[in-house]
């Protein structure tokens, strides 16, 4: 999906300021600070980072198993951010999530059927039973398994396997929208390949909508339309899929690339040094300079606001101008951090 695409339509999802704290002893943990982002109905939104940078908590979020701290998140112009319990409900039928593991993920002591006949159950969807039946077996055909899987135990599967029964139960409802939490990083490399050609013929075949979180940025790139690189809680680059793989603007997305694919033409293999720092404490300033190799006394001082740049890229570093030569569209305005 295109720039000039989304540009003529209102975003399925609309989030602002999404913050999420943990309390930790006595201090207050800041898992997710001030996300701002609009995901596009129909397009596949890659959030990508490393362990313990947040993606998965503000995915979580978005489909309410987490409740944020502050923040609005709006579905078809509809604020859900704090939804009552009896509006829960529905908002399932509209928005789903596949987690990493497949083998935990999914009930051991239940049969495939069983498993995928279960939500329509519970959401009173289809009046008889052959009503109910006749939609899981379009649903397990939509993810590759045929009729025998349903009196088949999970035990009895592969891990490629069960991540499709899964998938077959977060399409179930027909939902609008779909989390893709880690969905491939448990499988085997020859079996990845197959699960992410399989959610993007869904994605054709179901009009899903999709945020598509991994810690590999080839996998990202090779799913997504658009990209978020999440450092420490916050976005520190945004744009078009191609666009940051020809040229990212950030550090840290220069050194994921260097970690997931072969480094091309001139540029310089980055080795990224030094662990994630702890949300709990997190550093003065730019909070990605303790491991930057372009850092300068301002990174270490000023934290760098996300700013946009020509091209319709995003990037929180105060170094773009000077390291690619592209011009910022506007100054954007300081927010202030809040807590409920």
């Amino acid at each position: 999906m295109s720039n000039a695409q989304m540009e003529n339509q209102q975003p399925l999802l609309k989030i602002r300021g999404l913050t999420k704290e943990f309390r930790q002893g006595n201090d207050r943990v800041k898992a997710v600070r001030q996300m701002d982002l609009d995901i596009y109905k129909g397009e596949v939104f890659g959030l990508v980072g490393e362990s313990g940078c947040g993606k998965s908590t503000f995915g979580q979020m978005l489909v309410h198993l987490l409740d944020p701290t502050s923040g609005t998140i709006r579905l078809a112009g509809e604020d859900i951010t704090r939804p009552p319990r009896r509006e829960r409900k529905d908002l399932c039928k509209r928005m789903q999530i596949v987690f990493q593991d497949p083998y935990s993920s999914i009930d051991p002591n239940k049969t495939i059927g069983w498993l995928v006949e279960e939500p329509l159950k519970i959401h009173g969807i289809g009046r008889t039973q052959k009503e109910r039946d006749e939609k899981v077996g379009k649903v397990l055909q939509a993810v590759g398994l045929d009729d025998s899987y349903r009196t088949r135990w999970p035990n009895e599967l592969s891990g490629g396997q069960r991540q499709r029964v899964a998938i077959a139960i977060a399409l179930i409802l027909d939902p609008e929208f779909v989390v893709c939490d880690e969905p491939v990083s448990a499988l085997d490399v020859s079996v990845q390949a197959q699960v992410l050609n399989l959610l993007l013929d869904l994605r054709k075949e179901f009009g899903l909508t999709y945020l598509f979180i991994s810690h590999d940025l080839n996998v990202v790139s090779y799913m997504s339309d658009r990209i978020g690189v999440m450092y420490l809680g916050s976005l520190v680059e945004l744009g078009d899929s191609e666009a940051i793989s020809r040229m990212p603007l950030h550090p840290y997305t220069e050194a994921l690339f260097s970690a997931s694919m072969d480094v091309e033409g001139d540029r310089e293999r980055i080795i990224l040094t030094g662990d994630l720092p702890s949300p709990a404490n997190p550093p003065a300033g730019c909070p990605f300079h303790t491991r930057c190799v372009a850092c300068t006394d301002r990174c270490k001082a000023e934290r760098p606001l996300l700013r946009e740049f020509e091209g319709g890229r995003f990037c929180a570093c105060h170094r773009v101008e000077e390291r690619t030569g592209l011009k910022p569209v506007a100054a954007p305005e300081q927010k202030e951090e809040k807590t409920e």
